[in-house]
């Protein structure tokens, strides 16, 4: 029933949408709305990942999600498995509840995170339901404006995005969701080509990403096969110290300095180009899986328009196969 986006990318935002089979309701009262939610709520405890907006519809779900460590399929199959089991429980059915499968787009974070939330919100405007979002019960856009509990929504890091005191916040959000009514449908939403939204070098990252997770995965074949190495987390260290002149307790600490940053940067592009995992990156950097996902997508733009990043990146590798393999 639910199987995984193109591609998994730790820290990557999705803008799901899942819909009833020909089109029919999946929400048929309050009942089903709040098991939906309590489903979503449990799922997010176990398989934590952060959830921006949602809305369900009558024969359809929205969601906006980041992911952490955990595959967004897996969230998915388990969140529909469960929801469709309540439902033909409850109903005396049996079959398929929900389409074959989900639609998943990654989604530039930004300028897209509040743009989805605005679109999300806008669902039951553009149907006729309500004439303002704030009057759907079964979306979040209440949790933003303050209306009812947070609950499971994640508000902070999209109101972060229009001031800084959270009054102020909601008022400059509500003002934005209202300004997206006369816009209407948007395509760009639901069909892309590639299954990624964003800025065409957003786009590419992504792409090329695609490339070495499908060469990841088949590092993690070899590697069960008995003939790839391990990576030497000390050996890349060295690395960057030797290349970039900078101690470790700089770069792997929390300074903010142009050249730490750099120095990050290309640690986390060398690492991952040498069969380091985002996770083994955050354990030596002390950043969050996200973090050195986002990092790792600005590293791969920079390496195409930075000749001297792309340089010392390439020096980093080389001197890490230096200091990984000694004898060779």
């Amino acid at each position: 029933m639910a199987r995984g986006p193109r591609v998994e990318v730790e820290g990557g935002l999705y803008h799901l949408i899942t819909r009833g089979v020909d089109r029919q309701a999946i929400f048929h009262d309050e009942r089903d709305h709040e098991k939906f939610i309590a489903l979503l709520t449990a799922q997010k405890a176990r398989l934590p990942f952060y959830l921006y907006a949602y809305c369900l519809m009558t024969n359809h779900i929205h969601l906006l999600i980041e992911r952490m460590t955990d595959d967004v399929g897996r969230i998915m199959h388990r969140l529909l498995t469960g929801y469709s089991q309540y439902y033909n429980r409850r109903y005396l059915r049996s079959g398929h509840l929900l389409q074959g499968r989900y639609k998943a787009i990654l989604c530039q974070s930004d300028p897209y995170m509040a743009e989805l939330a605005r679109y999300i919100h806008l669902n039951p405007v553009r149907a006729k339901m309500v004439k303002r979002a704030e009057q759907y019960p079964y979306s979040s856009h209440r949790a933003y404006l303050g209306i009812e509990p947070a609950g499971p929504v994640d508000v902070d890091p999209v109101l972060r995005r229009f001031g800084r005191q959270k009054k102020l916040a909601r008022e400059r959000f509500a003002d934005h969701v209202a300004a997206g009514m006369k816009l209407g449908h948007q395509e760009r939403f639901y069909q892309t080509d590639s299954g990624i939204l964003g800025s065409d070098e957003f786009v590419d990252s992504m792409i090329h990403r695609i490339g070495e997770f499908d060469a990841t995965a088949a590092a993690v074949r070899r590697k069960q096969a008995g003939t790839t190495a391990d990576f030497k987390a000390e050996a890349l260290i060295a690395a960057v110290e030797t290349i970039c002149g900078i101690p470790k307790e700089d770069f792997c600490g929390t300074a903010k300095a142009q050249r730490v940053i750099f120095a990050k940067e290309a640690l986390i592009l060398a690492g991952r180009r040498s069969g380091a995992t985002t996770t083994v990156l955050s354990s030596i950097l002390g950043l969050s899986a996200a973090s050195v996902s986002r990092r790792h997508d600005i590293a791969v733009c920079r390496s195409r328009e930075d000749d001297a990043f792309s340089a010392v990146s390439i020096k980093v590798i080389k001197r890490y196969k230096q200091n990984a393999n000694p004898e060779s």
